[in-house]
């Protein structure tokens, strides 16, 4: 092919090749900009499936902790206004509360004391360790307050922190209806999913339930203030040494009774124990109010007894660490790594504030958006096309190749048979006509004759070469694979090559004696042969020695048959593209021996069909192949 036209067609097959690299990119791109944005959807949205399993488990969890609380607090507020009416033998006394550190009470102007102490005393006398430890605990209290850097003195303190617990608790909404009906009407318009994953649904859910934890928890506490049961006498003599170690010895002030009934109805007011925060230590206290009776026998009234009322601080100091560790262990399974933190009356409106007690839940659970690679359903079709398209690519590049170079074999293979048919034809013609004219004399025709017989062998050789070629090419070709001693096969094949290498000035030298066996088609080998003297006969006419040398060796589970000759060689560049088909141009047919550059490459082939190879090896002088043949 001209080189204008293989311009030409690379150029149409780059321009094409372009235009399907460019379609793919850009349905490449568009694609992945779909997936991306498909993929940061699918983050968002697990984000947000994520986030509101977050906020239902930890709804849950303060649901568990508060109903915990509440119970609690139900249990403390349970006790009777006046602790000194409880029995000593009561189970509001004997039970193993380890949140619990001390029940206590402190009056107007005075300091705290703890009823437990004298309940204890008038136990048995085993309860000595405890009774120990709950007056070191009523000192222990009486210091931290006295050390507390807060304004005023303990009743002070502990009378103002009683208010503000109450008002924190007032604070605490306790009427979710408005968002529930609003997330109602949002329920009836979305799909649960899509609802669920909205950030402000899951912020109007926790107002809810917030809200509903707080109406249970004051439900809760509204049974505290069920009438207390009955209580039971105990012995008087029991009741003086008690009072000893009460701590509850003001100037003044009646003895306290054990074995009373209960004295509520002369209690004013009775507050619910709240829980705050005093110093550091967590308190559930309430104001109770007594009224006070008259004074008799003529003594002088206090102020307390002229206005008929007394003002007290009940409470009940908590192990704050002994109960977080309690709430806790409600929440585990849903919130492995939560702890609880102290919470302030502004606190109200956390939704991850506890109802019932002071505590804010800290979930220490982080939500990520996990960042996963694009697997889609596209990205193996996308892979296949990329594939498709670039084999497609290499594939044409390929053929057109390979159509060039046919193209170009064709023409080559073409122009030197012309070349080769032209001159035996001419010779033919020429020779024929003088025959015919008589021009030549008869002592001269044999000469003549012997040229066209040589001429008419050339053209046999050629067309021999090229129908061997063809049906090679064609996979019409068949071998008659047989048993046979090279020194038999070189020796049937003397004449024929010894004849060839005398028209050329040569001899043959041959070792035909070798014994090797060998499992060949004798037929081919013998072309390949004779396609080897022919080309020596070519090129190495004129020789020193003039001798074409055929030598035989084993080679292994090979047998090597070695021809060389004495001629100029073939350069190391050349001995690939010898054995190429067709590998003389036009030009190099004229200027070069006869032939059409398909008689080496018609030898290997053949030698392969047979299970064997024929290679050019390099020697010292003249060129030298090696026909490797399967021995038997």
């Amino acid at each position: 092919m001209k080189p204008p036209r293989v311009w030409i067609v690379w150029m149409a097959l780059a321009v094409c090749a372009v235009l399907v690299l460019g379609a793919m990119t850009w349905l490449t791109r568009g694609v992945l900009a779909s997936e991306r944005e498909r993929g940061t959807a699918e983050r968002e949205r697990t984000a947000a499936e994520a986030r509101a399993d977050l906020e239902e488990r930890t709804r849950l969890a303060l649901w568990r902790m508060d109903a915990l609380g509440a119970a609690i607090m139900l249990r403390e507020n349970r006790y009777p206004a006046n602790p000194r009416d409880i029995p000593a033998g009561s189970p509001f006394f004997t039970s193993n509360n380890p949140e619990v550190l001390l029940r206590f009470e402190i009056r107007k102007g005075g300091e705290p004391t703890s009823p437990e102490l004298a309940a204890i005393h008038a136990t048995t006398a085993g309860n000595a360790k405890v009774l120990a430890e709950r007056k070191e605990r009523l000192q222990l209290l009486r210091t931290l307050l006295a050390t507390n850097p807060l304004p005023g003195d303990e009743w002070t303190q502990l009378d103002r922190a009683a208010q503000e617990g109450q008002v924190s608790w007032e604070a605490v909404p306790k009427d979710a209806l408005r968002e529930q009906e609003f997330n109602t009407l949002e329920r009836n318009k979305k799909a649960g999913n899509e609802l669920r994953q909205e950030d402000a649904y899951q912020t109007r859910s926790n107002t809810s339930e917030r809200a509903q934890r707080g109406k249970a928890v004051a439900q809760t506490m509204d049974i505290a203030n069920a009438p207390p049961r009955q209580l039971i006498d105990v012995p008087a003599e029991k009741s003086q040494a008690a009072v000893a170690d009460s701590g509850a010895s003001a100037p003044g002030a009646p003895a306290p009774v054990l074995w009373r009934e209960s004295l509520l109805p002369a209690v004013a007011d009775v507050a619910q124990l709240r829980g705050v925060w005093v110093a550091g230590e967590l308190f559930l206290l309430r104001r109770v109010i007594w009224n006070i009776p008259p004074p008799q026998n003529g003594a002088i009234p206090t102020d307390q007894a002229r206005s008929g009322k007394q003002s007290f601080v009940q409470g009940v100091w908590l192990d704050s660490r002994v109960l977080r560790a309690q709430l806790l262990r409600e929440v585990t399974d849903l919130l492995p790594q939560a702890c609880l933190a102290a919470a302030d009356g502004r606190a109200a409106d956390d939704p991850l504030a506890m109802v019932s007690f002071p505590f804010r839940l800290e979930r220490n659970e982080m939500v990520v958006a996990a960042r996963t690679p694009v697997k889609t359903p596209f990205g193996a079709p996308l892979w296949v096309a990329w594939s498709a398209v670039a084999l497609a690519v290499l594939t044409s590049s390929l053929l057109v190749r390979g159509v060039m170079r046919l193209s170009e074999r064709r023409a080559s293979f073409v122009s030197a048979v012309t070349h080769e048919l032209r001159t035996p034809l001419t010779t033919f013609r020429l020779y024929s006509d003088m025959l015919e004219s008589g021009a030549v004399k008869v002592e001269n025709r044999g000469d003549y004759l012997r040229v066209l017989s040589r001429e008419a062998d050339r053209l046999s050789h050629l067309v021999e070469n090229v129908l061997a070629f063809s049906r090679i090419e064609r996979g019409n070709a068949r071998s008659n694979i047989r048993i046979a001693t090279t020194g038999h096969l070189l020796e049937q094949t003397r004449e024929r090559l010894e004849a060839r290498l005398a028209t050329a000035g040569l001899s043959l030298d041959m070792d035909s004696s070798s014994t090797l066996r060998v499992r060949v088609d004798t037929a081919a080998v013998e072309h390949i042969l004779f396609n080897l003297i022919d080309n020596a006969a070519k090129y190495a006419a004129t020789s020193e020695p003039p001798v074409v040398d055929i030598r035989v060796h084993g080679a292994g589970r090979n047998v090597e048959i070695i021809v060389s000759d004495h001629g100029p060689g073939i350069p190391p560049s050349e001995r690939g593209r010898i054995f190429q088909a067709f590998h003389k141009s036009a030009r190099e047919a004229a200027e070069s021996q006869p032939g059409v550059g398909l008689g080496l490459a018609l030898s290997r082939r053949l030698a392969k069909a047979q299970g064997g190879e024929l290679v050019c090896a390099g020697s010292g002088n003249g060129a030298c192949f090696i026909l490797r043949l399967p021995a038997a």
